[in-house]
């Protein structure tokens, strides 16, 4: 019922209708091309990677069965993060609450928040790093660990992002050895297996650093440049890890203008969100060091929000409006959000039988509040999503029937719904994309 909110928004952002521009009017040499003049412009040696990944993605994206996949596989990250929260505190309830949290708890960005906004470019990398962190095994051959590293190794150096998010994965699981003891520690510390970590982290450090050396960016959202302002920083990195969720956006009307189908849809899913977490909490185990645990997923929710922090212009966005409190990194901070909440919740277990039920109550609430909360921008995507239903039946009326210039733009968009760069030759784009749908109105 969360996921299903999800599918219906696609091409949001002005940077998404570029890719989705460039990818119907270039042929493959010309995807090529913009992926080298995107990386060597950027400094990212990752963009030979993400570039292709954003414009396929946005080609696909008005098709419903690729929006399913994609939030399906969004979802199916946020089971490995749950996993992977589970193996480090030895513990399937953790792992459980940590999923339920995620799946129920995060709130619909509008903009700039996959998947709807760039539907693959974390997903992918994100699901590498996970899954080469969840497979590896004591007493595993050489050849198996060399292909876990290379796994690791290719999502760190897709983007800034995937290598924050590897290395404070890699960080925890050494910190992690301590909650058994000194010594148990200090022996993986001693291990190879984190010489072998180490030596994956520092080769993605050293080429991503080595390309931005020779091509250094020229895009300013990626420039460490607003470093200094420490308030500026917090603000940013405060208002970016609490926008994962609705806390910041829920208004009374979510409940007063509901529909009574809404209605009853939320108080279905916070019965079962509380029913799982109960259950969840009776099997918590008590002897785990939670509140540590809680304290390092949250400050691990703030190390993530850092590429973004540290940019001026993304403070100046912090700054002009809360809405705007939001970006990519916001997603990444929400898994050690839902990681700090369960294992908050194993800590607060110590108080009795009475605050489980609090508990599970709580969890309940915060599910059935984030579905109504997310019907808003549902609501808005929706209408959004009329842009393109014009432009579809434009695609299949006559060619005589389709306008030019101003004309077309106020038969398919009239309110300029959708979003595009200033320079943007938007008629064009609508021209190219009703001469490509044409061929399936058939």
């Amino acid at each position: 019922m969360h996921a299903r909110l999800f599918v219906p928004g696609y091409l949001l952002t002005a940077d998404d209708i570029q890719s989705h521009y460039q990818m119907l009017t270039n042929s493959f040499s010309g995807v090529v091309e913009l992926a080298r003049a995107a990386a060597q412009g950027q400094g990212r040696i990752g963009h030979f990677f993400v570039t292709p990944i954003n414009l396929v993605a946005s080609y696909l994206a008005p098709d419903i069965w690729f929006r399913v996949v994609a939030v399906g596989a969004w979802y199916g990250l946020l089971l490995l993060a749950g996993l992977w929260v589970g193996r480090l505190c030895r513990s399937r309830s953790a792992a459980l609450l940590t999923f339920l949290v995620l799946a129920t708890c995060q709130r619909l960005g509008f903009e700039h928040m996959p998947p709807n906004s760039y539907p693959l470019q974390n997903t992918i990398p994100f699901v590498l790093i996970f899954a080469a962190r969840l497979l590896r095994r004591e007493g595993q051959s050489p050849l198996v660990r060399l292909s876990l590293a290379a796994v690791f190794f290719l999502g760190l150096i897709i983007n800034e992002f995937a290598f924050v998010l590897g290395l404070g994965l890699v960080s925890c699981e050494y910190l992690a050895g301590f909650s058994a003891g000194r010594a148990e520690g200090i022996a993986r510390l001693k291990s190879s297996g984190l010489v072998a970590d180490a030596a994956v982290l520092t080769a993605a450090l050293a080429l991503y650093l080595g390309f931005r050396h020779l091509h250094p960016s020229g895009y300013t959202g990626n420039v460490p440049d607003g470093w200094r302002s420490i308030d500026a920083v917090l603000r940013t990195a405060f208002f970016h890890v609490l926008n994962g969720t609705a806390l910041l956006n829920v208004r009374p009307t979510d409940f007063t203008k509901a529909s009574p189908e809404a209605l009853v849809i939320s108080a279905g899913l916070l019965i079962v969100t509380a029913a799982v977490a109960w259950r969840a909490l009776e099997h918590m185990e008590m002897d785990r060091p939670w509140l540590l645990i809680a304290v390092v997923a949250l400050l691990f929710s703030f190390y993530v929000t850092a590429p973004v922090a540290i940019v001026t212009k993304y403070q100046e966005w912090c700054g002009d409006s809360l809405k705007r409190c939001a970006y990519i990194d916001t997603r990444t901070a929400f898994l050690g959000l839902g990681a700090a909440t369960a294992a908050l919740c194993g800590w607060l277990l110590r108080f009795g039988r009475a605050m489980r039920a609090v508990l599970a109550v709580s969890l309940g609430v915060a599910s059935g509040t984030t579905y109504l909360y997310n019907l808003r921008p549902l609501d808005e995507m929706r209408l959004t999503n009329e842009v393109w239903t014009r432009a579809d039946e434009l695609a299949c009326a006559s060619s005589g029937a389709v306008p030019d210039g101003q004309a077309l733009l106020r038969a398919v968009d009239p309110e300029s719904r959708v979003s595009t760069h200033p320079d943007f030759d938007a008629v064009a784009y609508w021209r190219v994309y009703i001469d490509h749908r044409r061929s399936r109105c058939d």
